[in-house]
Order: structure tokens, then C-alpha cells, then sequence
């Protein structure tokens, strides 16, 4: 069957119900919001919430939100309960999607009057930021992090062919974008451009990103933005509960799933635990017209928890293990410069196999732990204190096509290890202003393993990081918020390095930063916010971009870096619109920024270059001054009852204002279109959902001229589909679903894909997924 048929054919399955959908009633309106203290403004964390009429239910997570989905229109009883309090209800009229905080006074045996007001934001005031909440990861889960966040406008992705990809935010990618897995910093080489983030994604129900500098809170590398993965909330009484997912993948011919326990401890309330294991396995990925040989790859994840709360202390400890192995695609590495020609302009790949589960040279491992342990007390009734801790350890090893039967020999063999210490004080001064100072450290080692017989990469060093901020959030009216804060940190770098000459030289280099930023909030009314924000971000150079030499295997390139570039500073705004209109039936998020970064650090195209183990491309760091602008909006419009139409648009623009040029390797403008059916129930189903999804990618016509070694691919269009839908069976749920993309078998080149002059990208694929919850609170 062709990919057309197969694409209809899957219309006609999953879209007949959809003729159905005029005449059902929706109930697809969200309540979200916060449950916060009356008297000091504190969010009142873990606070359980349930409308009586419906059963739907939700817990708010450690900073007070909650979200409820699938709610009629109509007037609803909230129930709210909090430890230590009697119950409480209250009447909420909802006529649309709904964002409130409910404000309640709170003390340690009762609770008081609830009061449903005004949404009232206390975190990323003024910061543009995006939500995949646990329904989202689920219908991704068969693609990588970044594939998973390139559903958020405004975040792309820098791949390095099919299973290889980091997220891109606003333009920016690699050390300018934050990655806090479980809220510690992930260190983990993420200077490569082919190396992934090393984490597992089920080990999270929630992934944020939040688009801007975020240097004052979070440190340095956040110019671009921070990827938040939330830490799972534990039980906290007795019984156990748990889910098991599973997906297989078409292209590749592989799958994979997860499982995970947790419960509380019976008679001691407010003990919990949880773990988890996970695991991927895939072989060669297939563009439309060849296998890309060499593609297959294999993971595995694993994470324990176990935490304590009440109304003054908690404590927990957490652990993680993920492993990676990838094949890096056999046909970005050739043998001389005529061949390297060749196939960039032949358009087709030289090396061809059949598909193999195999995975051969040049292939990665990457092995990476993660221990976090934390505590907090409530000092009064107004203050708490956080400390934690966290140590990573990871290692990675590329193995290359070497000669004398040495390709079982790593070429590159590093092992990292990080120690992040924070302290944090999240205060109130008076009756409004509230906010957070802390103090960060953190002490890194990275070593080059004895045993590869080659010149390392870069070479071995220490680094040390200090830093301190203030962060305070002050209303100035009942409808307008702001944020202020600052940051002074001092980093450390020691080297040691042998020369050509074989000599031993420990340079130093120091750093010190600092930054501000500005942000308010703005209620016009109910159904209009404005968010604002100006501030500052920084970045060190990493030791790749100062002392790289030589063949980076993954990347396939010869890299070469430049001990004199000094830190990057960036001056960013962003205005971020949130609105709606004729009773939600019309909804935009419509974010404009402008970023101007002094001293701004990249891979500059340098010719080719001939080594005994091939011929490869030669990219130079180099430093510039860079202006980056664009926009991100998502319009969605109700046509009717259970039918609605969504537009995500992204565009970007890079200038390079030292050379009046455009800049290097800037996303292309995209837009997508997605006609969305819901059905509440059907017979013993409910939450029903198809999408038909429609994706433009542009051609990139700003770029450097003469500087890249082909011509950007051209525009193309890719045609997507999914469908979900869940059903409960006593005390559990299943829900299943179904997500194809390049449903048309569409070739193309992106070009953010380092690979796309060997190769063209992955074909149709299409991911069968299912998970079963089962125990209290399945959902």
C-alpha cells in the first residue's frame, strides 16, 4: 500500500466519528490556576481538588498549580482538601476555559473561606513559557526530548541525522540553552552538537520551557531559555499505584516502554517513594528512498525516589540512571575530498545497506547518574529555606573507523563529574513583596580516559562556579505584577593540556558575571494578559570553544577552537500576549523578542580537510556581535462544538553585525495548521482526540553567502496525524493512541540537520502507543 492510501485510509478509520461531533456537547474547558495562602501569598502545595458533580480530580504540585481538563460549561462544586485542614467547598461558574487562583486562609488545623479571584502569577513574571504536560509526553513518546519540545513554537530542533537532537530556542541552542533535570543543572558535554541531552523523559509528568534569559535565577548558559523537567510528586499515604506504557515505531522497527511503581507508607503520612525503568531499541531509520545505514540505537533508564513532607519539614533523595548507545550514519564519513564532493552533489548517500538491528563504527555510548538529595523547612509561617545537592557522573565514548582492528577502541573516552550545591531563602518582606535569595556552587572535573591512542578533543580541566541572586516579585496594583532581581557569579576554568610539541601547559582562565532583569505581568481584564521582560544573560566560553583540535566523530567534522574568546553577554526583551475572545472561543499566545549578543560564539564553515581517516569539513569557532529577533504565536479558534483549528507560526531572524551579514545555521520560518475533533465520551470511551496536522518549512534564504559548503534545502511540506482516546476499567485507565508523521513519505533535508548533505530526512513514520494506570489516582 502506498503512503497516500495508508495516510486516507488512517483519515477514514479515525475521522468517521468526527461527523458526529456537531451534535454532542463539548466538554473539553480547562480550570487551572493556583491555591495560595490568603494571608502571606505562599503557594499552598499538594493541595487535592475535585469537582463533585463530574469526579474529575487534580493534585496541585509543589508550587500550587493544578489544572483540571475535560470540564463542561456549567456551575461546579469544588472540593479542595490540605493536610492538616477539613475539607472545603466552593461554587465556580465556568463558561469557558478558566484561569483562576483559589485564595484561602490557611493555618495549620483549618481551613477558611475560599475565595475564587483574578489570576495572580508569582513565578516567570514577564517570561514567555510552555507547558508538555503528562498527556503530551505520552503522545510523543517514541521521539527524542527536542523532537518532543519542537512542538512548542518557537523551540526547534539542531539534529545531527534521525536520532541525534538538542532543542533550539528562539535561535539558540547547545551551552545557551539550560537543561534542570529534577531541578539540578544537567551536565552531561552538551557542547557537542550531536550530543543529546542525557535523560529520560518518562522520569517526568511535565516538561516547561521558558523562552528568555533566565540568567538570574538560574545561572549561566540560559540565554536562550531553560527546559524544566518536573520531578514526579510522591504519595504521601498509604497504597501503591503505578502505569505501564509502550510504544513501537514503524521506521526503525522498534519500540519501547516504561513502567513505574509508588505509594506511601502506611501509618506514616507524608512518606512516599517511587521508581521507574524505561527502554528504547530501534534499528536503521529509512528515508523515502534508502535505509540511512547505521542509524539504530538503544536506551535505558532507571530512577528511585523517596521523600517526606509535612507542614514544616520535607526531605527527599532521588537517584537516575540513562544509558545510550547510537550508530552515527555511515555515510557522513568518507574516505577523500573528491568523494565528500561527490556525495553533496549526487544528492544520494555512498554507503547503502540493508536494514540491521546492528549498530557498527562510528557509534556513541553515553552513561549518565544523577543524585539529588534535598531538604526544607519552614523557618515561620512566612519563610522557608532549600538546600540541595546533587552529583552527576557521565561518560562518553566514540568509537571511529580505525585501522589495525582498533575501530573496538574508543576514539574519544570522557567521563564528567559535577557537585551542585544551592541554598535558597524563599521570603516575604511586609505584606506584598515576596521572592527568593540564594546562594549556587558547583565544582567540575572532566578527565580524558587513558587508552584511545589519539589526541584528545579537548582537554582535561577543573572548573568552579559561584555564584549569588535576589529575586522579589512586588504587585503594584490588583492587575499588574512585577519581578526584579540580580546575579553576580564567578567561574574558574584550569587546563591542562599538552602541546604539539608535547609539552605541558596549565592555563587559567577567569570569569565574572552578572546580570538583571526586569518583568511584569499585566491583567488588562479576565480574558487579556500582558507579560513584559528585559534583562540580561551570560556565558563563559566552554573549553571546546577555547582549546578544541581535531576530529569531532560524532559531528563527523574536524573542530578547531580559539583560547582568546571571552564570555558572551546577551541583552534581551520579550513582550508576550495572552488573550481571548467571544467567550474563549478565539485564543492567541503571541510572543515578539529581540536579543543583541556581544561576543557571540560559533561554528564558522572552513573549508574541508584531508586526515588519514577521511575527509571532513572544518569548522572554526569564531566570536561576532549578533542580533537575533522574531515571533512565535499560536492562534486556536473554536469552529463548533468539539471542533477547533489551531495555527503555530515561528519565525526567526540572525544578523552577524560585525561582518553585516546574516547569520550561520538560523531556523527556517515554519507554520502549521492542525484541525483538532474532541469527543467527551463515545459508549464506554471518553477524552477523545484526532488532529490532522499540516507543517510548511521554508527555505532558509538568510544566509552567509559563500560560506557553507551546499545551498539550503528547499521548502517542504509534511502532513501529520494522531488520535487518542481513554477508557477506565474499575480502579484503572488505558488510554491509547496513535501519531503518524510524514504520512505522504515526503522527501526532504531540514536545514538544521548537520546531516542533510549526506542524507535526506526520515520518512513516514508512525508510533502506536498505550498506557495502563492502574492503583489510587489513576489517571
Amino acid at each position: 500500500m502506498s503512503p497516500s492510501v495508508f495516510g486516507c485510509s488512517l483519515l477514514l478509520i479515525f475521522g468517521a466519528p468526527a461527523a458526529h461531533l456537531r451534535a454532542q456537547v463539548t466538554c473539553s474547558f480547562v480550570i487551572e490556576g493556583r491555591v495560595i495562602d490568603e494571608h502571606d501569598r505562599t503557594p499552598l502545595a499538594y493541595a487535592e481538588l475535585r469537582l463533585l458533580e463530574t469526579g474529575i480530580a487534580a493534585s496541585a504540585d509543589g508550587s500550587g498549580r493544578f489544572r483540571m481538563e475535560g470540564v463542561c460549561a456549567g456551575n461546579w462544586t469544588i472540593r479542595v482538601v490540605h493536610a492538616g485542614c477539613e475539607p472545603m467547598t466552593q461554587q465556580v461558574v465556568v463558561q469557558g476555559d478558566t484561569r483562576i487562583n483559589l485564595y484561602l486562609e490557611h493555618h495549620l488545623e483549618q481551613l477558611r473561606e475560599l475565595e475564587v479571584v483574578r489570576a495572580r502569577p508569582d513565578e516567570n513574571v514577564g517570561q514567555a513559557h510552555d507547558e508538555l504536560e503528562k498527556h503530551d509526553v505520552e503522545r510523543n513518546s517514541g521521539r527524542t526530548l527536542a523532537e518532543m519540545l519542537a512542538t512548542i513554537p518557537g523551540v526547534n530542533t539542531l539534529s545531527s541525522g534521525p536520532t541525534i537532537g538538542k532543542p533550539v530556542i528562539h535561535g539558540l541552542s547547545g551551552n545557551r540553552v539550560l537543561t534542570l533535570n529534577q531541578g539540578i543543572r544537567q551536565e552531561d558535554q552538551q557542547w557537542g552538537t550531536e550530543h543529546a541531552p542525557n535523560l529520560d523523559s518518562f522520569s517526568s509528568d511535565r516538561i516547561t520551557v521558558v523562552k528568555g534569559a533566565a540568567s538570574v535565577q538560574y545561572g549561566s548558559d540560559a540565554l536562550g531559555g531553560v527546559v524544566i523537567t518536573e520531578p514526579v510528586e510522591l504519595p504521601r499515604e498509604g497504597g501503591v499505584s503505578g502505569e505501564v506504557r509502550g510504544f513501537g515505531l514503524l521506521n526503525g522497527r522498534g519500540g519501547g516502554g516504561n513502567a513505574a511503581l509508588q505509594g506511601g507508607v502506611k501509618g506514616l503520612r507524608g512518606m512516599g517513594w517511587r521508581i521507574q525503568g524505561s527502554g528504547r531499541y530501534a534499528g536503521d531509520i529509512a528515508a523515502p528512498d534508502y535505509v540511512l545505514s547505521n542509524t539504530g540505537m538503544r536506551e535505558t533508564g532507571a530512577s528511585a525516589s523517596m521523600g517526606y513532607r509535612d507542614h514544616r519539614w520535607n526531605a527527599s533523595v532521588f537517584y537516575s540512571y540513562f544509558g545510550r548507545e547510537l550508530g552515527i550514519l555511515r555515510a557522513s564519513h568518507i574516505g577523500n575530498l573528491t568523494d565528500l564532493n561527490n556525495a553533496i552533489e549526487s544528492g544520494k548517500p555512498w554507503y547503502v545497506e540493508d536494514f540491521t538491528y546492528d549498530i557498527d563504527v562510528p557509534r556513541q555510548e553515553v552513561q549518565h547518574h544523577l543524585v539529588k538529595a534535598e531538604a526544607g523547612y519552614a523557618v515561620n509561617d512566612r519563610d522557608r529555606i532549600v538546600v540541595t545537592y546533587g552529583y552527576q557522573a557521565d561518560e562518553r565514548q566514540e568509537y571511529d573507523i580505525r585501522r589495525g582492528g582498533r575501530s573496538d577502541t574508543p576514539a574519544i573516552d570522557l567521563f564528567l563529574s559535577t557537585h551542585t550545591a544551592d541554598a535558597v531563602l524563599k521570603h516575604w518582606i511586609g505584606e506584598h513583596v515576596h521572592g527568593k535569595v540564594g546562594v549556587n556552587g558547583a565544582y567540575q572535573e572532566n578527565i580524558n580516559l587513558p587508552g584511545t591512542g589519539i589526541r584528545p578533543l579537548i582537554p582535561n580541566y577543573r572548573k568552579r562556579t559561584g555564584g549569588v541572586f535576589l529575586l522579589e516579585h512586588f504587585p503594584l496594583s490588583s492587575k499588574v505584577e512585577m519581578e526584579a532581581g540580580a546575579r553576580l557569579e564567578g567561574t574558574r576554568l584550569e587546563v591542562a593540556k599538552y602541546t604539539f610539541d608535547d609539552v605541558l601547559i596549565t592555563p587559567r582562565h577567569d570569569f565574572t558575571n552578572s546580570a538583571f532583569t526586569v518583568g511584569a505581568n499585566w491583567t488588562v481584564k479576565d480574558s487579556v494578559r500582558l507579560r513584559f521582560n528585559f534583562g540580561t544573560a551570560y556565558r563563559p566560553p566552554h573549553v571546546s570553544e577555547l582549546y578544541s583540535e581535531g576530529l569531532h566523530h560524532g559531528a563527523a567534522a574536524i573542530e578547531r577552537g580559539d583560547d582568546q574568546l571571552t564570555s558572551e553577554r546577551s541583552v534581551k526583551g520579550t513582550i508576550d500576549l495572552e488573550a481571548m475572545w467571544f467567550g474563549g472561543r478565539l485564543r492567541a499566545d503571541i510572543t515578539i523578542y529581540a536579543d543583541r549578543i556581544g561576543n557571540y560564539m560559533y561554528l564558522r564553515p572552513d573549508g574541508v580537510e584531508l586526515t588519514i581517516r577521511g575527509a571532513f569539513p572544518v569548522f572554526q569557532y569564531v566570536a561576532t556581535d549578533a542580533l537575533l529577533h522574531g515571533l512565535d504565536a499560536t492562534l486556536q479558534g473554536r469552529l463548533t462544538k468539539g471542533i477547533s483549528l489551531r495555527n503555530r507560526t515561528s519565525l526567526v531572524r540572525g544578523r552577524d553585525l560585525s561582518q553585516d551579514n546574516w547569520l550561520f545555521q538560523m531556523p527556517s520560518d515554519r507554520t502549521e495548521n492542525a484541525l483538532v475533533f474532541e469527543l467527551p465520551q463515545a459508549g464506554a470511551w471518553r477524552g477523545i482526540e484526532i488532529s490532522v496536522a499540516s507543517q510548511f518549512v521554508f527555505t532558509q534564504t538568510r544566509v552567509p553567502a559563500d560560506l557553507d559548503f551546499t545551498d539550503p534545502p528547499g521548502t517542504y511540506h509534511l502532513l501529520g496525524f494522531s488520535a487518542s482516546a481513554a477508557r477506565t476499567m474499575g480502579k484503572s485507565e488505558l488510554r491509547i493512541g496513535l501519531q503518524a508523521s510524514n504520512l505522504l513519505n515526503t522527501t526532504y533535508r531540514d536545514y538544521m540537520d548537520r546531516f542533510r548533505y549526506y542524507v535526506d530526512a526520515r520518512g513516514l513514520d508512525i508510533n502506536l502507543w498505550i498506557r495502563w494506570s492502574f492503583g489510587k489516582g489513576s489517571s
